[in-house]
């Protein structure tokens, strides 16, 4: 005698049945809706959605005991949802205040102003100096400068951003390690808002040092933000950071990425005390050889080889400017620019010395010696013509007086050319 089983369906058949039946429940919902409103917006039918969960488990508060377990996996289940449905609805709402929308942007004193998230740590307004509590308050920010305001501030912003100065031609970064000055110089007034200041201990407006302007400042104006200062790195070796004032940091932040430093005509004595430094300056020399290479080479095209440099693209364009960031993290040692740089270098090379043939037949043989062994001008103990840019051993071409063997070629084919010319004209 068989006996026939009844398959019982999988435990979460009845919760996905249930899924369905508020799904079912809130389109209709919506549907009645739209036919009443025609211009029914996806705000609305978020709301239609809350709405309905919010009834569902008001009404189902109370039930007996019997169905208390079923019940409760209901009502947890629609509480799950309803907690979607509001975070939906607040990103909703979030993403119509911000947008992508140029006209959203607020233009004042040079600032890009454009509104922010909600989400994330609080912070200060920097015209009315108190805390910006992002749940609660509109709040912008600069998109170059990054100053930060209350959207009921914004008419009162007077400090104007740092594009004014770092978009013009011949902007340059102050150089000069901050010279002392005396706050008389100033009649003892900020150097920004022109509040007075004053070094009595009675004085609510101590004045407050900017180590890269060297001018002293109030509270309002400095905050004693600290920032690597250009002068005292290029000119000390120095990474250690200084007290600055909003203006300058905001300034420092906006070039940090930008190559505006000609080192080696700065301070040309520090690439022979620092090794790193010196290390960098001869691969980003190598780099700049290497890159004939790959204008003339098919395959280096093809492979966007140059593309490594994403992260650094000032190394592909010169050899001697560096960022602010660049010079800090060779300071310091963080980053891992000397890693990074050493590593695309290693693939250019192996690109042009093993793996492609036009490249290789792009190299050169000292026409010094008799070794046949192919030499390149990022090569190791290599000599460069400064007149015709020919490769030679360096040991070769010391040996040889500095002579190239290609320039005495084509002084001899000048000269007989002129020799010939002058008989046929006679």
């Amino acid at each position: 005698m068989t006996t026939t089983t009844t398959q019982q369906p999988p435990s979460d058949y009845f919760n996905s049945e249930f899924e369905h039946f508020i799904q079912t429940q809130i389109s209709g919902l919506i549907l009645i809706e739209r036919e009443n409103n025609s211009e029914l917006n996806r705000e609305q039918e978020l709301i239609i959605s809350i709405d309905f969960c919010k009834k569902f488990l008001i009404e189902n508060s109370s039930k007996k005991e019997a169905e208390s377990d079923e019940m409760e996996k209901r009502r947890s289940q629609v509480l799950a949802n309803l907690v979607e449905l509001k975070l939906e609805l607040e990103t909703h709402r979030e993403s119509l205040i911000i947008g992508d929308d140029t006209t959203n942007i607020k233009r004042i004193k040079y600032h890009e102003f454009v509104m922010q998230s909600v989400r994330g740590t609080n912070v200060y307004c920097e015209v009315c100096l108190s805390i910006i509590w992002r749940l609660i308050q509109y709040w912008r920010k600069c998109k170059v400068c990054g100053f930060r305001v209350h959207d009921k501030c914004i008419d009162q912003v007077s400090r104007q951003c740092v594009s004014t100065q770092i978009y013009k031609t011949d902007f340059s970064l102050s150089l000069q390690i901050c010279p002392e000055n005396s706050l008389r110089n100033q009649n003892f007034r900020c150097a920004e808002c022109l509040a007075n200041i004053s070094f009595d201990e009675e004085s609510d407006k101590i004045p407050r040092l900017c180590d890269y302007t060297g001018l002293f400042y109030c509270s309002r104006c400095h905050w004693n933000d600290s920032m690597v200062i250009p002068a005292r790195l290029v000119r000390n070796w120095d990474a250690n950071k200084r007290p600055v004032c909003r203006a300058t940091k905001q300034l420092l932040v906006a070039i940090m990425n930008k190559p505006l430093i000609d080192l080696p005509k700065e301070n040309p004595l520090l690439f022979k005390f620092v090794n790193n430094l010196n290390r960098i300056g001869r691969l980003r020399n190598d780099i700049m050889l290497m890159k004939c290479y790959f204008v003339s080479c098919k395959i280096a095209k093809k492979l966007r080889i140059l593309q490594h440099l994403n992260r650094y693209q000032h190394f592909v364009e010169t050899d001697v400017k560096y960022s602010l960031e660049d010079l800090i993290k060779i300071a310091t040692g963080s980053g891992g620019l000397l890693k990074d740089i050493e590593s695309i270098v290693e693939i250019f090379n192996r690109h042009i010395t093993q793996e492609c043939e036009i490249c290789r037949g792009n190299a050169f043989f000292c026409e010094l010696c008799s070794d046949e062994e192919r030499i390149y001008p990022f090569s190791d103990n290599v000599a460069i013509c400064k007149g015709c840019l020919a490769v030679y051993h360096r040991h070769c071409f010391d040996h040889a007086s500095k002579r190239c063997t290609r320039c005495a070629r084509r002084r001899a084919r000048r000269k007989a050319i002129m020799m010939k010319t002058e008989e046929e004209g006679e």
